[in-house]
């Protein structure tokens, strides 16, 4: 497409390339389905957890994921922490994590008692780099946890590769990865398990929730035990066998997410066209990369829509000037991402993390090389609900890089 040039970009006081703000899609969106689940429910005189909404939406969930089972819980941070749980992992423990990744993600390591190990990114994917991982791995490595950045699949076979020649389980992080498929197979029936997410902004959302899927029989039954105060499997029995803890999901939650659900698949087929379209067009201006492509990812779910930034194919405007230029064009939720890396947060080096983990946190960052330019110099996104509008929608993003890439010695002078 032709894109006008030289017009003065909105953050200069120019008019924005869509006058209506915000130029994007609410989320989560709701109707009558919703409604009347909501109704279903309130008149069931059933509110609390284990209930019919609960059975139903665990069942389709697992099918959604192809998965032999589906638990859901009450968010996905939770789901990661239990799963470690349930896999025995604890005090003295180490957990290979990407440090490109929510918080969430190694809060949930701490909470068991084992320590975070954080193992650098690909360039080109911002996922977990199996060679990374090959070279952290200590004898006293209990598990892999592989992040789906932003609905992209790791690379399920490198990784897993890694994770049977040490014996070591691998965990899928799939909070942000709601359909995404790897050879046609979707993701959380992959690893040993998955965690997902149903947070309020996620491709699948019942403002809050989670959820978790194996294929292991005995795995579950631990997992459902542990996220029901302990008692035995399947048991009426208020006897706690394992310790546990209350992380049962409502029947509001379920049946809100059964009605979302009916969704996901139609939704992700839009945000693919729409990535795509932004592909060919973004992929062409010399200050953007797109992210590597890889014919082994049958599906991408686009919860973002990740992509390169490279300051000095504009003058090196910063950054953060780039996106806030972007962000006034009334497009698009535009962010710089993961930009504070978690080995830099406090938590850490915080006597709360020595206490529970029985270890000091030294900071890896010269490990990381990868890690620290896509989360300082070049890392961004556009959010899932961005890409849910037509091609001229679409059109009209790429037209909001173009013309602040005309803009950029101003914009860098004005505000630099």
């Amino acid at each position: 497409m032709k894109t006008p040039s030289m017009q003065k970009a909105a953050l200069l006081g120019g008019e924005p390339v869509r006058s209506k703000s915000p130029g994007y899609f609410p989320w989560p969106v709701g109707g009558e389905q919703e409604k009347e689940a909501l109704r279903r429910v309130l008149h069931s005189g059933a509110w609390g957890t284990l209930g019919k909404e609960c059975a139903e939406f665990a069942a389709k969930y697992a099918e959604f994921c192809q998965a032999k089972h589906a638990l859901p819980v009450i968010n996905g941070s939770t789901a990661i922490e239990l799963i470690l749980r349930g896999l025995g992992i604890g005090y003295g423990d180490e957990v290979i994590v990407p440090p490109y990744t929510f918080t969430a993600s190694v809060h949930a390591i701490v909470l068991t008692g084992a320590k975070p190990v954080f193992a650098d990114i690909e360039l080109d994917t911002f996922c977990l780099s199996a060679t990374a991982v090959e070279k952290a791995i200590t004898p006293r490595t209990r598990a892999i946890l592989g992040v789906h950045i932003g609905g992209r699949p790791f690379d399920f076979a490198a990784l897993s590769a890694v994770a049977d020649k040490h014996g070591i389980p691998l965990i899928e992080d799939a909070a942000q990865a709601h359909g995404s498929e790897w050879k046609n197979r979707r993701v959380g029936s992959l690893g040993v398990a998955a965690a997902f997410s149903f947070q309020q902004s996620k491709n699948l959302s019942g403002g809050e929730g989670g959820a978790i899927t194996t294929n292991d029989d005995e795995l579950y039954q631990r997992l459902w035990s542990i996220h029901h105060n302990g008692r035995a499997w399947n048991s009426a029995d208020m006897t706690s066998t394992c310790l546990g803890t209350n992380a049962r999901l409502a029947e509001w939650q379920c049946a809100i997410l059964l009605a979302q659900l009916k969704n996901v698949d139609a939704c992700s087929e839009v945000r693919t066209r729409t990535a795509a379209r932004l592909d060919e067009a973004l992929g062409k201006m010399p200050f953007i990369s797109v992210m590597k492509k890889d014919e082994r990812i049958t599906r991408n779910s686009y919860h973002l829509y990740c992509f390169r930034y490279h300051a000095e194919a504009l003058g090196n405007l910063p950054r953060s000037v780039f996106l806030r230029a972007v962000q006034a064009e009334n497009v698009a939720i535009i962010s710089a991402g993961y930009c504070q890396p978690i080995y830099e947060m406090g938590i850490l080096y915080s006597d709360d993390f020595k206490r529970m983990t029985g270890s000091t946190f030294e900071n890896p960052k010269e490990r990381l090389p990868n890690n620290e330019t896509i989360a300082y110099k070049e890392g961004c996104w556009m959010y899932q609900s961005s890409l849910l509008g037509t091609d001229d929608d679409s059109d009209k993003i790429i037209q909001a890089f173009a013309k602040v890439a005309d803009n950029a010695e101003e914009l860098k002078h004005t505000f630099a």
